[in-house]
């Protein structure tokens, strides 16, 4: 019999075990994360979060987490799914659609007008089980990897440099300009944007560049070190990167090529976040991320990660960069009225944790 409670931390080390059974994608191509010491630790960056355990005749069988947001512009308020893990030997007992019941009427009954996720491209069982819970295709995301394995030049036509306090202001105005047309995004004051990058663990102002065409700032990115919470692998590797692998290990002593993770190796990446940039200098942007390509070679990462729903200027100065990319898609429900698409859509980087 499945039975539905909230989550307890006691139940931390079984649910990591059921995790590392649970690799997203299929037999071709599938990613895994280790999740390190605390499995509800990603939930903690959210005001509002919630976890229930389902149990299968009295053992953990799978759980499913959650948050609610908020949009000032529409007064509304949404939530996100942000994982539902099924033990094997529990699936095919309606456990997965039991807990994603259990969330949505959470977050109903306090209000959300609709709820998402994000699936991988590759992950047609997750893609199954929300379409056939009402869930649709909303908007695109495009995952680009940028593998860091040499310096890349920088034009110096701009300064760039962490901000100070004073600056922060004019950082807000430029996110918020970037992104007011996309769903799901709220804007920043100079207060708000300082407090959202300091409680996100492994990020901080520190870790956040702005660029200057004289006294203005015309393009600003962070780069957050999203193995804070876990370390991803691929858990099945795809036939593209055992060939590019190959292609390393006979070429990589003559030429510097990129090194492209084996199967169950650690990926030591760093995801781009909070990035904007100015429309009437867009090369700002290509210098910016040249310049955090350089920052991550000085820390031994190997990838760079962009997640960005098209169309979007930063995604034209990465592609240029000949990322290896991937698709994820959001997919949504509307809870009490129609729904329409959420593209462009605003990657909070809080979401991201796979």
């Amino acid at each position: 019999m499945i039975s539905i409670r909230p989550f307890a931390q006691t139940d931390n080390e079984a649910l990591l075990k059921v995790e590392k059974l649970c690799p997203q994608g299929d037999s071709k191509c599938a990613w895994g994360v280790a999740k390190k010491g605390d499995i509800s630790a990603r939930y903690k960056m959210y005001d509002n979060w919630k976890m229930s355990v389902a149990e299968d005749d009295g053992k953990i069988a799978g759980w499913i987490g959650w948050t609610i947001k908020e949009d000032p512009r529409r007064d509304n308020r949404y939530a996100y799914i942000a994982e539902v893990m099924v033990h094997p030997n529990s699936r095919r007992k309606g456990v997965a659609s039991k807990l994603v019941s259990e969330a949505e009427s959470d977050v109903k009954d306090r209000g959300a007008d609709h709820v998402y996720c994000f699936l991988y491209e590759s992950n047609h069982a997750s893609k199954s089980l929300f379409q056939n819970l009402g869930y649709a295709e909303k908007a695109l995301l495009w995952n680009c990897a940028l593998m860091v394995h040499k310096k890349s030049r920088i034009s110096h036509k701009y300064s760039i440099e962490n901000p100070g306090r004073d600056d922060l202001q004019e950082v807000a105005q430029l996110i918020n300009n970037y992104n007011k047309s996309k769903a799901h995004f709220s804007p920043f004051t100079a207060e708000s944007f300082e407090e959202y990058v300091s409680n996100i663990p492994a990020y901080g102002l520190d870790n956040f560049w702005v660029v200057r065409h004289g006294d203005v700032i015309v393009a600003c990115a962070g780069i957050w070190d999203c193995t804070y919470f876990g370390d991803l692998y691929y858990a099945r590797e795809p036939a593209t990167m055992r060939f590019m692998g190959r292609i390393v290990s006979v070429l990589g002593h003559l030429i510097n090529l990129p090194k492209f993770p084996k199967e169950g190796e650690f990926i030591n990446l760093r995801m781009m976040t909070s990035y904007s940039v100015d429309s009437a200098y867009p090369d700002a942007m290509q210098d910016l991320i040249a310049f955090l390509n350089n920052k991550l070679l000085e820390v031994r990462a190997n990838c760079l990660l962009h997640v960005v729903s098209p169309p979007d200027k930063s995604f034209e100065v990465a592609r240029k960069m000949k990322p290896q990319i991937e698709k994820w898609s959001v997919y949504a429900k509307a809870l009490n009225s129609s729904l329409e698409d959420l593209s462009p859509f605003y990657v909070d980087v809080r979401d991201l944790i796979l």
